[in-house]
């Protein structure tokens, strides 16, 4: 038969027992599922956007197609990439959640403030098309440039190549330096 002495652990705790133990736990578990929580939201957010942008393109490339426009075309399809981009970056900045296509938009649209009728404020998009095409330029000429193939040489066959790996004679491996410093030899004693 087993004591009950045989169910302690007997270690080395220390005087104090560990104090609020439960209330710490409880604020790791809490912070883990906060994490949880907002990569859920994020999540679905991100989800939505997908799903409303999804409607909105299908739907306008129907529309197109019923109009007799050539949607089979290779340059539609990049026309329809870039436009499904605005559209998440659009919705993005409602939720706010950041999107690359955002810096641009704020870039080469400007709001042009007027007055209606009735005297409210209205405000339209107003496009700057000088600025975006510097913008197309500035692309074109990085394109061109990142085109030129680039010429890499081996480093083995370049002179007053220093041999990296092996020990320099005069100074002894960093290993024989360190045991030398922590045992107290000097060059001098090793040549005796």
């Amino acid at each position: 038969m087993t004591d009950e002495k045989d169910n302690v652990v007997v270690g080395p705790w220390g005087d104090k027992p560990i104090e609020n133990n439960g209330e710490r736990a409880k604020k790791k578990i809490d912070k883990a599922l906060d994490k949880n929580n907002t990569h859920k939201m994020m999540q679905d957010k991100l989800d939505r956007i997908e799903v409303i942008t999804e409607k909105i393109m299908i739907q306008l490339i129907h529309t197109i197609s019923e109009y007799g426009y050539d949607i089979t075309d290779e340059r539609f399809s990049l026309d329809i990439g870039f436009l499904s981009e605005t559209v998440k970056g659009v919705l993005s900045r409602q939720e706010k959640l950041p999107h690359i296509v955002q810096g641009l938009l704020d870039n080469i649209m400007a709001p042009s403030p007027a007055q209606s009728e009735d005297g409210t404020d209205v405000f339209y998009s107003k496009f700057d098309a000088p600025l975006l095409a510097e913008l197309v330029d500035m692309a074109e000429d990085i394109k061109d440039d990142n085109q030129t193939e680039i010429a890499f040489e081996p480093d083995t066959e370049l002179e007053n190549i220093t041999n990296w790996n092996k020990d320099d004679e005069s100074k002894g491996s960093l290993h024989n330096m360190r045991t030398e410093k922590l045992h107290g030899k000097d060059d001098d004693e090793e040549k005796d």
